[in-house]
């Protein structure tokens, strides 16, 4: 799932509905959002209520024709355990004119309800969840939004070649983000004729400096690291203590506000990172409706992107295929055909993930996220 946590509060129980003002005489469209609104994770669920939320006023109060529904939303706490995913999922589908579901935001939440979301035959749209296994079950009512792990790993691995690396080395942790990368790094390098190497370190009980010389042992020109800041951040300061002056690269989990701190801000300069997330300005689909969102709520993060772009997606289907039902929404959304969003343009393939997909290239610069290039030209970003 995109890690980071980069918030305003929504106000309401769980469950309660979430409309624009409109007429008694408007036909809806129901949409349920599935998310932590209480708990350790709140912060990132609200996020994601914040961009639906803002979508939907604006399609409501600015976009929308009068021939067009009014569109509407139910949000449902998880918590973020599996076990409040499971019951949520069913209360989030009972109402038989709920078209669609935006959630959830782990991995293990999503995972415990896609059966109950395709034996309600909804569309699930995927905001945030990278797991490779969200898309392997076979459901054919899962629309992934974000680069799957394994994707990202392929689209990493030609960044590092095509940008010179000749003898580049991943690393990750025996967690649930970073493994597939880096196995799809290597196997994407193999591919290229490069020979790149590969170490894996405890999560729980980490030994960052046996992590470090093992690295340090294949004499790397390029270290890669596949995770999440907060688990691998350490391991810069002991390849840098090891003397290691060489390039780093960071996967998505590294796309952090953790990463330029002060902690590391002496270590990381010239640090790249993959990210999900688009360089707005170089994205002209996109201006409006970012410029839009923060007039009127701030800071769009990228969880709120994604809980917009979700909300776009599902409106976009339904106008092109007058999708009003579920099993329409379904159809609408697998039979192909580009959606522009938000966060980039979507055709997803019969598995629920995009078809070509890319990230956006990222370096550390004076503290900052300095925007560098994406993994391949698309006709959503100018660069």
């Amino acid at each position: 799932m995109i890690r980071a946590h980069f918030l305003s509060s929504l106000g309401g129980a769980a469950g309660a509905t979430q409309i624009a003002q409109a007429t008694n005489f408007n036909a809806t469209l129901r949409l349920s959002v599935v998310c932590p609104q209480s708990g350790p994770d709140a912060r990132a669920g609200r996020q994601l209520l914040d961009g639906v939320r803002g979508a939907i006023d604006y399609i409501n109060n600015h976009e929308r024709s009068p021939f067009e529904p009014v569109y509407v939303f139910d949000a449902y706490d998880d918590h973020n355990t599996a076990a409040d995913a499971t019951v949520q999922a069913s209360f989030a589908t009972a109402a038989s004119d709920v078209v669609a579901v935006i959630g959830h935001l782990s991995a293990s939440a999503t995972l415990v309800t896609l059966q109950a979301y395709a034996n309600a035959q909804v569309a699930l749209i995927v905001p945030t969840v990278t797991d490779d296994h969200i898309t392997e079950r076979g459901f054919h009512n899962v629309f992934r939004m974000p680069v799957k792990d394994s994707d990202e790993g392929q689209l990493v691995a030609s960044y590092v070649i095509t940008t010179g690396a000749k003898a580049p080395h991943v690393v990750t942790q025996d967690g649930d983000y970073g493994p597939d990368v880096a196995s799809a790094f290597i196997r994407r390098a193999g591919a290229l004729h490069v020979n790149a190497g590969g170490t894996q370190f405890a999560l729980d009980k980490p030994d960052f400096a046996a992590a470090a010389d093992a690295i340090l042992k294949t004499t790397p020109d390029c270290v890669v690291l596949a995770g999440n800041v907060g688990d691998m951040g350490p391991l810069i300061t002991m390849l840098r203590t090891k003397s290691y002056t060489g390039r780093l690269v960071g996967t998505q989990g590294f796309f952090d506000a953790e990463t330029v701190g002060t902690q590391y801000a002496k270590l990381v300069d010239g640090l790249v990172v993959s990210s999900n997330v688009p360089y707005y300005p170089l994205a002209p689909t996109a201006i409006r409706d970012v410029q839009q969102y923060q007039a009127h709520y701030g800071q769009l993060p990228p969880v709120a992107a994604y809980g917009y772009a979700a909300v776009q997606l599902i409106r976009l289907a339904a106008r092109r295929a007058s999708a009003s039902n579920r099993l329409a929404m379904v159809r609408a959304l697998a039979s192909g055909g580009v959606y522009d969003t938000i966060v980039g343009s979507y055709t997803f393939g019969p598995d629920g993930d995009v078809i070509d997909p890319n990230c956006y290239f990222y370096r550390v610069k004076d503290g900052k996220f300095a925007y560098e290039r994406q993994a391949h030209p698309s006709g959503f970003m100018l660069k």
